[in-house]
């Protein structure tokens, strides 16, 4: 494991959401990991060991669908401007209340510069497969880099060690950083 001290030009966030609801079945992060409670979020985020965003850098946020508005807001607490989204579309619905969720909404902003991406058909949603619990499919990593020009990039509450990626989370490393080659 090493600490990666560059300043990142493309950071992924998936929080652990402590969600709400869902009835008398709990299928709720916690029962996988450690959540966070809405209103220390951005202290989470913005405190980590990892958290060294570039001058110039994009943010891409997960958010959960009832999350929406207080992702948008974390987004600005950081000192990002909200520009789009991607979405992914699942290939078979989940848990909700008044909707079935069959898709996950990932906030993309900027600070600094834009920075335009090099390759510009990169279209909004993709559509993959889920696997194990909040695990986001190669699919989507492969937008993100085609997006977000160059290096180094960070990956906050990872799961897996990706290639290319500086990695923070307690599923890959028990909350340290590691690059992967």
């Amino acid at each position: 494991y090493t600490m990666n001290l560059d300043r990142f030009k493309t950071i992924v966030a998936d929080p652990p959401w402590a969600e709400t609801g869902g009835g008398k079945i709990c299928r709720r992060a916690q029962k996988h990991y450690p959540v966070v409670k809405d209103g220390d979020m951005a202290g989470v985020l913005a405190t980590a060991p990892c958290w060294h965003p570039a001058d110039d850098c994009h943010l891409w946020l997960w958010v959960s669908n009832n999350r929406l508005p207080l992702g948008l807001s974390i987004m600005t607490t950081l000192g990002f401007r909200y520009v789009t989204n991607l979405v992914w579309v699942k290939d078979r619905f989940g848990i909700g209340q008044y909707l079935r969720g069959q898709h996950e909404i990932c906030l993309f902003g900027v600070r600094g510069k834009t920075m335009m991406p090099p390759i510009r058909n990169v279209p909004s949603v993709v559509h993959a497969p889920r696997t194990r619990h909040s695990a986001k499919p190669d699919l989507v990593f492969d937008a993100i880099e085609r997006v977000s020009p160059g290096e180094p990039r960070l990956e906050m509450f990872a799961r897996q060690p990706r290639s290319g990626w500086t990695v923070w989370g307690n599923e890959v490393n028990t909350g340290g950083l590691h690059d992967e080659p």
